[in-house]
Formats: C-alpha cells, sequence, structure tokens
C-alpha cells in the first residue's frame, strides 16, 4: 500500500502531440510521464528506466512503430504497449496486436478513449507486478515477520503456507476475504492482516450479523445531524474511523440484498454517503471480510451476488477446521491454560485424554476446545485433566451431533426468574463448580475477573443491608 508513481513513456514525433498528451495524462493523475521523439529514443528509455506503459505512435521517422512494437515486446514483455496512431487501418491494428500491442487507439479522437485504455493497461502492469511479487515472497520458506502472527497459536504446515500467503499480499489495497467455520479464529487472522500491512491507521471490527439495512447503513457510513429522526448529533460511521487503516466486515454472509448492493457500490468506487448527505466521501481503508457460510454455495441459491463475492475475494483464505490439524492441539491446551489461570499450576493432560482430545471432531473448533479446557480445570481443581473428565465434557456434545437435538434448555418453573435472578444463579453455579476460583469463573460466565470480582462485592455489601 506504498506510493509508488508508475511511468508512462510517451513515443511521437510531433511536439504538439507530446506535450498534449503529456498534458492530459498528468491531468488524470496517470503516472510520471516520459517523452521521446524516435523509436530508438524509445528503446534506450526503455532500457534506463523501469517503464510501466508506452503510448506509441507508428509514424515515426527512423523506425517503424512495428519494428519498436517488436523489439519492445522482445526486450520488456511485462510492459503493456498501447498504439498511438492517426491512421484508421483495421489491418495494422489486428497486426500490432499480433505482435503483442495491449490496445489500439486513433489519434485525435475523445481523450477520454486514451485515457480509459491506459489505466487499464496501468492496471493490468501494477496486477502483473503484484502477482511476481507474491509469487516470491511465497516461495519463502521462512515468515519476513511472525510476530504479526503470533496470536495465531499452531505448528500446521496448512496455517504457514496461509501466513506466507498473508504476507505476500497484505500491503495490496484489495479486499481480502477469510473463509472458515465458527471458532477457526477469523478476526485474529484479519488482525494479523493488519499488522502486516504496515498501515498506520487504526483496526476497526464489525460484526453485520443480525443487521438490518437502515442499522447495516448507519453503522458503515454514518450519518449527518438531522438525517433523520433521533439522530441529533453527526456520526462518522466505521468506514471513516478505519481511515488510513483495516476495516474488518465479519459476518459478511448475512449481509440483505440490499446491503450487499451498498457494500459493492463502495468497493467499486471507494465512495460512500453518509445518510441524510448527498456529498461523497472517499475512503483508503483496507478491506478484509469474514464469514462462516459458504458463500459459493450461497451465490448458487441466490442469496449472495456473485459480483458481490468477486470483488470481495481478490484473495481468498480458507482457514481449515481444528478437525483437519489436531497436531496444534497439544499446543493450544497449554496456551489456553497458562492464559486461563495463570497463576495456577497447569493441570496435566493424560495421554489418554490427549488421544480422545484429537479425535473428537470439534464443531466448535479453537474456541470449543478453549471451552473444554476451561470446564477440565474447573473440575480437576489444579490436578491431572484425565480420559473420564474429558469424556464428560465431549460426550453431550457429540450426543447432540448423533441426535440433531437442539442444547437443553434449563428447567424453569411457572414462574419465570427476573434477569437479575437468572444473573445471580448463574454466577453462584459458576463460583461453586469452580471451588471458588473467581478467573475460572468469569471465565465460564464469559466476562472479566474483574467485573465478576465487582459483582460479587456488590453482592456482599447488599446482604449486609
Amino acid at each position: 500500500m506504498g506510493q509508488y508513481q508508475e511511468t508512462v513513456l510517451l513515443v511521437d514525433d510531433d511536439d504538439v502531440v507530446l506535450e498534449s498528451t503529456l498534458k492530459v495524462l498528468e491531468q488524470e493523475g496517470l503516472g510520471r510521464c516520459l517523452k521521446a521523439s524516435t523509436g530508438m529514443a524509445a528503446l534506450a528509455a526503455a532500457e534506463e528506466t523501469d517503464l510501466d506503459l508506452v503510448l506509441l505512435d507508428l509514424g515515426l521517422p527512423d523506425l517503424s512503430g512495428d519494428e519498436v512494437l517488436t523489439r519492445l515486446r522482445s526486450s520488456h514483455p511485462e510492459v503493456p504497449v498501447v498504439i498511438v496512431t492517426a491512421l484508421v487501418d483495421v489491418e495494422m491494428a489486428v497486426r500490432c496486436m499480433a505482435l503483442g500491442a495491449y490496445d489500439y487507439v486513433v489519434k485525435g479522437g475523445d481523450p477520454g478513449r486514451l485515457v480509459a485504455s491506459s489505466r487499464r493497461a496501468l492496471e493490468s502492469r501494477r496486477k502483473d507486478v503484484e502477482i511476481a511479487s507474491i509469487r516470491e515472497r511465497m516461495l519463502s520458506v521462512d515468515l519476513k515477520n511472525p510476530e504479526h502472527f503470533a496470536a495465531l497459536v499452531t505448528v500446521s504446515e496448512r496455517m504457514r503456507v496461509l501466513f506466507r500467503f498473508i504476507e505476500a499480499v497484505a500491503r495490496s489495497d484489495e479486499p481480502i476475504l477469510l473463509q472458515g467455520e465458527t471458532g477457526t479464529g477469523k478476526e485474529l487472522f484479519a488482525h494479523a492482516v493488519h499488522k502486516a500491512s504496515g498501515t498506520r491507521g487504526p483496526f476497526v471490527a464489525s460484526n453485520l450479523g443480525g443487521l438490518d439495512d437502515f442499522m447495516v447503513s448507519d453503522t458503515l457510513f454514518g450519518h449527518v445531524k438531522g438525517a433523520y429522526t433521533g439522530a441529533d448529533d453527526a456520526r462518522k460511521g466505521l468506514i471513516s474511523s478505519a481511515a488510513g487503516g483495516t476495516l474488518f466486515l465479519d459476518e459478511i454472509g448475512d449481509l440483505s440484498p440490499v446491503s450487499q448492493v451498498k457494500l459493492l457500490r463502495f468497493l467499486e468506487n471507494r465512495e460512500y454517503y453518509p445518510l441524510g448527505s448527498d456529498v461523497a466521501r472517499k475512503s483508503d481503508a483496507r478491506i478484509v471480510a469474514a464469514t462462516n457460510h459458504r458463500l459459493e454455495e450461497a451465490v448458487e441459491a441466490g442469496r449472495f451476488r456473485r459480483d458481490l463475492l468477486y470483488r470481495l475475494s481478490t484473495y481468498g483464505v480458507q482457514i481449515p477446521p481444528l478437525r483437519e490439524r489436531p497436531e496444534d492441539i497439544p499446543l493450544l491446551c497449554a496456551h489456553f491454560q497458562r492464559s486461563l489461570a495463570p497463576e495456577q499450576p497447569i493441570a496435566q493432560l493424560t495421554s489418554g485424554a490427549m488421544a480422545l482430545l484429537r479425535q473428537y471432531p470439534f464443531p466448535g473448533n479453537v474456541r470449543e476446545l478453549r471451552g473444554i479446557l476451561l470446564r477440565g480445570m474447573a473440575v480437576a481443581e489444579g490436578q491431572t485433566i484425565d480420559k473420564s473428565i474429558v469424556e464428560s465434557l465431549v460426550k453431550p456434545a457429540l450426543q447432540t451431533q448423533d441426535s440433531g437435538s437442539q442444547p437443553e434448555v434449563p428447567p424453569y418453573s411457572a414462574q419465570l426468574p427476573t434477569i437479575r435472578q437468572a444473573i445471580e444463579n448463574l454466577v453462584s453455579e459458576a463460583m461453586a463448580r469452580t471451588k471458588g476460583h473467581q478467573t475460572l469463573a468469569a471465565n465460564l460466565l464469559g466476562i472479566t475477573p474483574q467485573a465478576l470480582s465487582k459483582r460479587l462485592k456488590k453482592r456482599g455489601e447488599d446482604s449486609q443491608l
């Protein structure tokens, strides 16, 4: 995502044409322009300078245009050449294209035609450079910056291949689509993309699941003051918040057809309109999207736009489920045990317990493994986690998978508890299961130890009233 300035060589023996063409291209921001008035000068410039595009007139005083084209394509096949000539000659156009010209534009016509052709040629060149760079970096065995992937605990070679791919494409401006089952670590991958991209802007995340069309627009694009009833203040939106950084769009497969169209327009033009505004705003945020849906199947079923899928998946990453990389399970177990209860000695898993974990299919993937370890540590009370403990934890999940039934609903009497009573009951149950260990209890409840401590302290104060 650098600021490399592309170089365009204009070749024409007419100084007036050279100057007018140069002015048009510079006004359009099409890179740095060089000039040559002869075929030999053009060939010399190609040897002395790294060119990204050549605009070549056929009527040169020293060499024929097709000879210059042939020699350029031979010595620098990576550089696109657009023929620009006053001759309206179909046979010549066909010959030039056969010799490898990128396009053929008639001189003196609509300047927009030349600009459009130049843009396409430069974009093609840009893609070729990017692909060559990716190929070179992918062949590298070692990661240049392994610290970018430190949060993804793995010894799997499949995961290492993905890391190398991300490191290779991270600096591109194109979107990245992360696909994988629930719990495979898609947001951790998105953070890794952000770190590897070298951008100085922030990482901004948004979960689009469950949002209606209005909330998607308001969340991403923001609104101006007075845009709708209740919009007492302006909201800049997450796209604006991610300026110069990375915007992570999770649950992209849940977008409605209307929201898909809005997102597609944004991705194509990198422009958006805050709600209530008719002034377009530009965005330079890198887009990383994620989904646990199989978008190809959703496209075939008519639930997801094919053009949006193509636009999102310039670079696609398919994250393997945990059951396809069982070699990571021992490492992940040790990692989670250290992070869940850092002040406690690690409860060792017996060989039988570890073997059972390696055979378990983990429909919830890494997130499910973390939950199993958390409950196992609470049951083991700092001692050994044996096979029987692991069996007791995975058996209900296996039974649910076999029966296809929904998770059991906690039994209630005819009188439902209040929200406050339900929370108090959950806190009491978590503390009982963990024998009063607040860190483990907080993890069971999905809250921070500080939040649990505060709730317990308030409970104690209330009991003294």
